[in-house]
């Protein structure tokens, strides 16, 4: 079967768009936190171009299919290197430098060899030998500079740009010897069809390998936040454990281990206010709260008991953002919501452990109290009764007391503003119900910001 060149350019430029998208794909999944990805974008861009540009060679001049179309391609190579260099932290303004020298020389090199007689043959080679750069310089980088820990995530890539390499110095010998005549895209030489087929598809290889070289950044990156949360959990259980040796050695009397406890965990919850640039009130406030629209609700003593004691510990993961997430004033970053709203997971893997009724409690309002009633809220979008019943009525005493309160970065509202919003989001973020019993006991809830508790509103 005979192998038409143009067929498979244009075959090739149609997966060069597919390897495009996947380019959005894998820079979707890394901005903001992997280097490099905008130039491995800018380089199937450009690649992209130049294959258009040979593509069309039959309507266009063939001096700017040549050289613009080859120019395209040498740009495109180029950023693909750069974004690596990026990606794994060598690049420097020098090596710029050098790459602007190379493509001038094989540009030049281009036009000039468009004025010889039998200029293909040496354009075939100019061509090779800059794809062999690309080629070469792609594996010398992953084998050379990358770390030992993403190793593993550059299998795929090297083997790519190896083989990539290896076809491009065939290429280059086999031009030495060409005699198909000075028309590359009429020659269909079976041989140069096979080989650009099968460059279009270790460029693609190339793309996926991309695509694993983010996915084992990202991966390293989450082991790293996760070996830094296990580090606080351990120093948080040695405190923990320390606090309680402590009063153990104090107390003789499970009542006054009971209380112990209780104890430690207001002040941890007082520790995470405080990081937060909140008042250590606003944690007695919530159980305050909690405590009237329990007994609204006519729920037990021992209940009630337990809500106002676990109530305070809602945002222990907190604790383990860094502060400059936790107080920052401007719009998060996607990347530092999902960090904030990983504090109900880090709280509850803290506390769930325990069999102790208080701190069984505790966990599932660090857990449940940003879930919402319509099952928009997070971590498990759970909705309705799916969310219990403490991590009901904290969501709502939580949400009352961060907009009755003034902060450093905003005012209070005022009441009727409150009240306005909540009663608009009964059966929405909040349970229908609490909210009637909440409104039934408004009077008891509003004195409780005229108290001593109060004395840090507006």
């Amino acid at each position: 079967m005979q192998l038409d060149i143009q067929s498979v350019f244009f075959t090739g430029t149609g997966m060069s768009f597919v390897f495009l998208c996947l380019s959005v794909f894998t820079w979707l999944k890394g901005r903001g936190r992997v280097a490099g990805l905008d130039y491995w974008f800018l380089g199937f861009g450009f690649f992209l171009i130049g294959m258009v540009l040979i593509v069309i060679r039959r309507f266009i001049p063939e001096w700017i299919s040549i050289v613009f179309g080859n120019t395209a391609i040498f740009i495109g190579l180029s950023f693909k290197i750069i974004g690596l260099l990026h990606y794994l932290q060598q690049y420097n303004k020098r090596i710029l430098g050098y790459l602007l020298i190379y493509n001038a020389v094989h540009i030049t090199l281009l036009i000039w060899l468009l004025f010889l007689p039998d200029g293909l043959k040496y354009r075939m080679i100019t061509i090779s030998l800059y794809n062999v750069m690309f080629g070469v310089l792609g594996t010398w980088l992953l084998l050379a500079k990358a770390p030992k820990d993403l190793r593993s995530h550059t299998i795929v890539a090297t083997v790519f740009y190896g083989s990539y390499a290896a076809l491009y110095i065939f290429r280059t010998i086999r031009s030495f010897s060409w005699n198909r005549g000075n028309d590359w895209l009429a020659s269909n030489d079976s041989v140069e069809s096979l080989i650009i087929g099968l460059v279009i598809i270790l460029l693609g290889g190339v793309a996926v390998g991309e695509m694993l070289l983010v996915h084992g950044k990202l991966e390293l990156m989450l082991i790293e936040t996760a070996k830094r949360l296990n580090e606080t959990n351990r120093n948080l259980e040695e405190e923990i454990v320390h606090r309680t040796i402590i009063e153990r050695e104090l107390q003789s009397s499970n009542k006054e281990l009971a209380s112990t406890q209780k104890e430690i965990m207001k002040t941890l919850a007082e520790v995470v206010e405080f990081r937060s640039k909140e008042t250590a009130l606003h944690v007695a406030r919530v159980s305050e709260y909690s405590r009237i629209i329990a007994n609204g609700l006519g729920c037990d003593s021992d209940f009630v008991s337990l809500l106002v004691d676990a109530a305070p510990m809602h945002d222990l993961g907190k604790i383990a953002i860094p502060d400059e997430i936790l107080n920052k004033q401007g719009l998060l970053t996607e990347s530092e919501r999902i960090l904030i709203q990983g504090h109900t997971l880090v709280g509850y893997n803290l506390l769930k452990n325990s069999d102790r009724p208080l701190l069984k409690m505790a966990a599932t309002i660090a857990l449940e109290h940003h879930e919402q009633w319509d099952g928009k809220g997070y971590p498990m979008k759970k909705s309705g009764t799916e969310i219990s019943l403490p991590g009901r009525i904290v969501c709502l005493c939580d949400v009352f007391d961060a907009l009755a309160v003034d902060r450093p970065y905003k005012h209070a509202w005022t009441t009727d503003h409150i009240l306005e919003y909540i009663r608009e989001q009964q059966g929405k973020i909040f349970d229908p119900d609490l909210v009637d019993i909440f409104f039934k006991h408004i009077d008891e809830i509003l004195s409780v910001i005229k108290s001593p508790l109060g004395s840090y509103h507006n």
